[in-house]
Formats: structure tokens, C-alpha cells, sequence
């Protein structure tokens, strides 16, 4: 099972974050208390149950149930509050689920038990990458921050996530990192270390099979990892949406790329309503 527990207090939504683990121990389960960054999440994994405290600034859980809705349709949705007086407006969206704080394991089972949509069989082969260009480039692993041991192995893979599977040389990549040096001997062997350094990145992950190398062409299985960029070539409402003018934006190649997206845009308007 995937869950995800949302709650104003961060420290709550990890405590029930941890709950879940204990009752599901071979499932991916995830806490955090932006609402924003937690759409992007569910979006991109589609889980099983999301645990949604209820009076939260901002937008609160009633709003955030029926954007989770329109997101992600056959996921479970249990409310969690301490303000009992919610049920009658939670029940009223047909969720699977009403909690009152204190949270226990218990009680949590209980409502598990009797989930609406039963959870899904997960594949072993699902996209375990999930890679945000939009705004700033970042790459996360099951829910986490994906480290790079440089910063040039980071910025490499970016490129070659821009390229969408397309095969890259070293001296193309070397024009990428080092535009003010030309791309010698000396140079692309610098670059060799880089993209060793990359694969081995990915290995630790999990996703060495990522990275393709043919001679001296490097490129990635695309259809490997889960792009807010690619969704958005796709015509996904979501991604489109998410687009706010920045694309991969510690990156001064990447301003080629943020043109065509505005091109796309104005010619996808129909779709975009």
C-alpha cells in the first residue's frame, strides 16, 4: 500500500506516518505538512490512503479532499482531526474514513479494514524516480531528495532528462557544463568522470538501469522515471497547470526549453480551458 498522512503539525503526520508503517510494513508511506508539495506527491504516486487532518491553514482538509479527488480518484481518503464536529461535512464527501485524535494503531486498522477502493496490486516494475523541472530541477526517490555526490553529475542528469531519451556525446555534455571552455582531451575526460560519477548515483537508488551509454553517447530510458516536464508534453491538465514560467531554473541552457513550453502553452490553450 502507498499512504500519505497530511497534517498542519509535521510531527503529527510522521507520527501517523509511522503507524502506517507498522501496520503495513512492505508499503511506501509518507508524511508532510505542505499541501501544495503533498499534490505533487500524490499526483505522482497515486497512492492507496491519504490520512488528512481537517483544520489546516490556508486550504484546509475539506478543500484539499476534493482536489485530492479531482488528482487521483480511486485514492482512499480517512480524515484525522481532533474536531469531531467535522464528520457530518467529511462524510458528506464520501470518504473511507473519520479518525479522532489521539491517533492509535487500532483504530487506524479498523478504518483500513473497511476502505472504499480496495488498494491496488502494486508492479515492481512502477517508476521509482520522480523528477520535478518545473521551478527548480530536483529529483526524488521514493518521496525523498535524491543526493548527488557533484554537482555537475546532478546538472548532467538534468540535461539529459531535457533530451527526453535522445543520445548525447561528451562534448555535447561538456558544452552543457563548461559553456565557456572548449571541449578538449582533457575536458572530456573530466566529463567521463562526471557521468561515472552519475551512474554510480543512480546505483545507489536503485535505478542504475536508467543511464544508457553507447561509446561515448550517454542518454536515459525515459519512460523509466515520472516528469512533471513530460506530463506536460503529454497534455496532463495537472502538469500544465503546475507550469508557472520555470523550467530547470538553476540552469541557463534550460531557457531554450522555457520558450518552446510558453509556445506550447499558447497553442494548447483549447485544453488548458
Amino acid at each position: 500500500m502507498i499512504s500519505i498522512a497530511i497534517d498542519d503539525v509535521l510531527s503529527i503526520a510522521q507520527q501517523i506516518r509511522d503507524l502506517m508503517t507498522e501496520i503495513d510494513p512492505e508499503g511506501n508511506h509518507y508524511a508532510g505538512s505542505d499541501t501544495e508539495e503533498m499534490q505533487g506527491l500524490i499526483l505522482e504516486t497515486r497512492p492507496d490512503l491519504v490520512l488528512l487532518d481537517i483544520e489546516m491553514p490556508g486550504m484546509n482538509g475539506l478543500e484539499v479532499a476534493a482536489k485530492i479527488k479531482q488528482l487521483s480518484p480511486d485514492t482512499n481518503i480517512i480524515f484525522v482531526t481532533g474536531f469531531p464536529e467535522y464528520a457530518v461535512d467529511a462524510f458528506g464527501m464520501h470518504v473511507s474514513g473519520f479518525v479522532v485524535k489521539p491517533v492509535t494503531k487500532e483504530r487506524l486498522m479498523d478504518e483500513i479494514d473497511n476502505l472504499r477502493i480496495p488498494p491496488k496490486a502494486r508492479s515492481k516494475d512502477e517508476k521509482k524516480l520522480r523528477v520535478q523541472c518545473f521551478g527548480s530541477f530536483e529529483v526524488f526517490v521514493d518521496g525523498r531528495n535524491m543526493r548527488f555526490s557533484r554537482s555537475l553529475s546532478k546538472e548532467a542528469f538534468a540535461y539529459l532528462v531535457d533530451r527526453r531519451g535522445a543520445g548525447c556525446t561528451v562534448g555535447e555534455i561538456c558544452s552543457i557544463l563548461w559553456e565557456d571552455r572548449k571541449a578538449d582531451k582533457s575536458l572530456k575526460s573530466q566529463c567521463r568522470v562526471i557521468m561515472g560519477s552519475l551512474k554510480k548515483d543512480l546505483e545507489q537508488v536503485g535505478a542504475e538501469d536508467l543511464l544508457i551509454k553507447n561509446w561515448n553517447i550517454w542518454g536515459i530510458d525515459a519512460s523509466k522515471i515520472s516528469c512533471d516536464y513530460y506530463d506536460f508534453l503529454k497534455k496532463d491538465s495537472a502538469a500544465v497547470n503546475s507550469f508557472r514560467g520555470e523550467y530547470m531554473a538553476q540552469y541557463s541552457w534550460a531557457e531554450m526549453t522555457v520558450g518552446s513550453l510558453f509556445d506550447f502553452t499558447e497553442s494548447g490553450k483549447s485544453f488548458l480551458g
